[in-house]
């Protein structure tokens, strides 16, 4: 699945299975002319020294632009659903490209440029000049959470260096990035025989059938409703409670992540009806493939690639919060066996199977999932070049478009503060619903862990 030059400006390789399964899952939105689960990064920057009196929307434009022949395969796009393809770019395609991927928006909040995106072959970077605000859009099959960090970083670090000309651009030469698909970077794993990988793959698959007749939280959207705008709300922890729930994690022996996983099922229960307070809590125990992988692969020059894996986890309505965060910690501690690695091309190919087997009609689950980025700081620098020339970075914000039922908790850590996003859609769901779940996720951390 390697890339192949097949004419003088063009390269493609066939799409990886992953890479497939959540193309899959991403049309699904398409007759409403959106992508489900575009991933959003969203940063509130603050220039230093020459830059504030600087052409921010031009430096910033002149960073995506060089930001293509750091990861090319941020430009490439799918053709007949099965190839990934790439243009080696001229001067004239580069500006063409960079006018249809980088906008500067005046009139328009963040929120209000995701809740009313549609879809689009490549992903987009945006400025908002209003407010200091930079967005940036990922198909999901493209990348994955912390690749969209690490891009993001990179992008930063090329707008705080000196002026990027044109002419000094590696022309031609960025062919060499466009990144490989996870199964091409796991193969070195493929230590198993083809019947031990089918075995162990089915037996992730199945972990999906825990999804029917679980729990969701309520919505009074009718049957019929169709979806609309993607949308999130934001609760920001204090540093001071931030430093509490570490603590409090830390004596109990649980990641952090795990004891927000808690909460999130512990909300999903607050929000749910009566009826349904005796079904199980089905969600997702994800992970980065990135640090199980050797170099290149786990290193930043793979960013614009999907890394991400995962698989479906119950919890019963009769356990305690401390049962579901030792279980889910259970879980995340781990890891991912070689063995895992070396069959989750045929992991991957069995969900393709199971999503291709539903019916059209198959209603979207109701519950609130879970998703971490972790410690931001890991990927995205607090700052960016120097005092006399530079930039800040005050806040991370990010997440998933939701085009059906099911909203998503995404968690992460930034300037100490822990920081709740959920992601729903707002045909389904109100403002006021989501408020109110997050502050039951705050507010059972902070219960639970005092």
């Amino acid at each position: 699945m390697s890339w192949s030059k097949v004419s003088k400006e063009r390269y493609q390789r066939p799409l990886g299975e992953n890479e497939t399964f959540i193309k899959i899952l991403g049309d699904t939105a398409r007759p409403f002319n959106r992508e489900h689960w575009t991933i959003n990064i969203i940063v509130s920057v603050t220039p230093l020294g020459s830059l504030v009196t600087g052409n921010l929307s031009s430096l910033f434009r002149d960073a995506w632009k060089a930001l293509r022949f750091s990861h090319p395969t941020i430009a490439a796009y799918i053709v007949d659903e099965t190839k990934y393809v790439y243009d080696i770019p001229d001067l004239t395609a580069l500006e063409n490209w960079a006018a249809e991927t980088f906008q500067v928006i005046e009139d328009k909040t963040v929120d209000e440029a995701i809740a009313s995106a549609t879809r689009v072959p490549y992903a987009t970077m945006t400025f908002f000049p209003k407010t200091g605000e930079l967005l940036s859009r990922w198909q999901h099959w493209r990348t994955d959470g912390i690749g969209s960090l690490i891009l993001m970083d990179d992008f930063l670090d090329l707008a705080a260096q000196s002026a990027i000309d044109s002419s000094s651009l590696p022309w031609g030469e960025e062919t060499v990035r466009l990144a490989q698909c996870v199964e091409e970077a796991s193969s070195i794993f493929r230590t198993s025989g083809e019947k031990q990988d089918k075995q162990l793959a089915q037996q992730y698959v199945s972990s999906f059938g825990h999804a029917a007749g679980a729990i969701g939280i309520v919505s009074r959207a009718p049957a019929e409703t169709s979806p609309s705008g993607a949308c999130f709300s934001r609760l920001h922890l204090t540093e001071q409670e931030t430093k509490a729930v570490v603590q409090g994690c830390k004596a109990r022996k649980l990641s952090v992540t795990a004891a927000v996983h808690a909460s999130v099922a512990g909300a999903n229960y607050t929000l749910a009806t009566a009826d349904d307070q005796h079904k199980h809590y089905t969600s997702t125990i994800r992970y980065s493939l990135r640090p199980f992988l050797p170099e290149p692969y786990s290193g930043r020059p793979y960013a614009s690639t999907i890394f991400t894996t995962g698989w479906m986890f119950p919890v019963s309505s009769e356990s305690s919060w401390s049962d579901r965060a030792n279980a889910y910690h259970t879980e995340y501690r781990k890891g991912l066996s070689q063995s895992y690695i070396s069959a989750h091309r045929e992991y991957a190919i069995g969900l393709c199977n199971l999503l291709r087997s539903l019916a059209k009609d198959t209603p979207s689950s109701t519950d609130v999932d879970i998703s971490s980025f972790g410690v931001c700081e890991r990927f995205v620098a607090r700052e960016k070049g120097t005092v006399e020339r530079g930039i800040r970075i005050d806040r991370i914000s990010g997440g998933l478009d939701m085009i059906n039922r099911q909203s998503v908790c995404h968690v992460w850590t930034f300037r100490d503060q822990l920081c709740l996003n959920l992601a729903y859609n707002e045909a389904f769901y109100g403002r006021a619903e989501a408020d109110s779940f997050l502050q039951a996720v705050k507010n059972s951390l902070l219960h639970e862990l005092r």
